[in-house]
């Protein structure tokens, strides 16, 4: 009998260990996490960029490190994509940390699950966020806690069309050369300088190339218009628009526009500025000689969305190109 005895008091034992262990884990602190920020933060013609701002804190006397929250978009009800591991950070022992972390949705992969895009002004979009924090290797304690969140927020919808119109660039008067070739310290005569500056303007062969217009620096006065277009229903308006033109892979000029026409659909944004003769490189020569090239364009503007999207102005950037003629 009391070898059963033993074994008795030693199951007891355990079933006593047991309900210890586990009423240790069931009082065992957990961290805490806080979504304190969730906004749209940028739009291009391209994608729209959601910033997040997590806060944990951590309850225990070591460091805890995650990779940060799982993010799964839909929009319209239809799945877009999932970004994992985002803005993975550490947060030491018995502290808080926040850390923010961006994420972008492109609008091609919006426009492959929606049949009806063009036909859209704004998108319901759906993020399911979780996130996974691995917890203290404790017995009874499980190895990772996590939390869940559903975040809403409506998008604009965005199909652009970019093209450059009615470009041309006049060439400047004949006292602006002649002043331009003294300061360079050249005896040549300024009409025919300016002969030969708009032998190349013409995409001729100068009849008297007296001087290459890329010694001298003499202003160049060009014009074009910047056609934005967007083939879904979203309106795009801003009041004035930053830009950097480049022709054939060199930068032309940079400003800012604000002579903006509205019109359905689109925005036709006209441009006046002057670049140096110096800048009439092979590459821009080639520009007037074939009477077309390419370019890029860089712009950058503020625009004001409804406020269930944002509350403040949204910086509008992108980076467009194709090819152009000259007028």
């Amino acid at each position: 009998m009391y070898p059963r005895l033993i074994m008795k008091r030693a199951l007891l034992l355990l079933v006593f260990l047991a309900s210890a262990l586990a009423a240790e884990a069931l009082s065992f602190p957990t961290p805490s996490a806080t979504l304190t920020r969730f906004e749209v933060t940028a739009i291009s013609l391209r994608d729209v960029t959601f910033l997040f701002e997590l806060s944990v804190k951590n309850p225990y006397p070591v460091g805890i490190a995650f990779d940060g929250m799982t993010l799964a978009f839909s929009v319209e009800g239809n799945k877009v994509f999932t970004a994992a591991s985002q803005g993975g950070f550490k947060v030491p022992a018995n502290k808080s940390r926040a850390n923010t972390f961006t994420v972008q949705l492109t609008y091609d992969d919006i426009i492959k699950v929606i049949k009806d895009y063009t036909s859209r002004d704004y998108l319901n979009t759906v993020i399911n966020g979780t996130l996974v924090i691995p917890l203290p290797r404790i017995p009874g304690v499980p190895k990772t806690w996590s939390v869940s969140y559903t975040l809403k927020k409506k998008i604009p919808a965005i199909k652009p069309q970019l093209s450059l119109l009615d470009f041309s660039v006049q060439p400047p008067t004949q006292a602006q050369v002649k002043e331009a070739l003294m300061k360079a310290g050249r005896d040549v005569d300024p009409g025919k300088a300016l002969s030969a500056l708009k032998d190349v303007l013409q995409g001729k062969k100068p009849e008297a190339p007296v001087i290459d217009p890329a010694e001298i620096d003499v202003p160049l006065t060009v014009t074009f218009t910047i056609e934005l277009a967007n083939e879904a229903k979203a309106e795009l308006s801003f009041a004035k628009l930053g830009y950097e033109l480049g022709v054939n892979g060199e930068s032309l000029v940079v400003g800012e526009s604000t002579q903006i026409v509205r019109q359905p659909g689109r925005s036709l944004i006209t441009v006046a500025n002057v670049f140096s003769s110096r800048s009439l490189s092979q590459n821009v020569r080639e520009v007037f000689s074939s009477r077309h090239g390419s370019y890029t364009l860089h712009g950058t503007a503020s625009i004001k969305l409804p406020d269930e999207i944002s509350k403040n102005p949204l910086p509008l950037d992108f980076q467009e190109g194709g090819s152009f003629s000259v007028k």
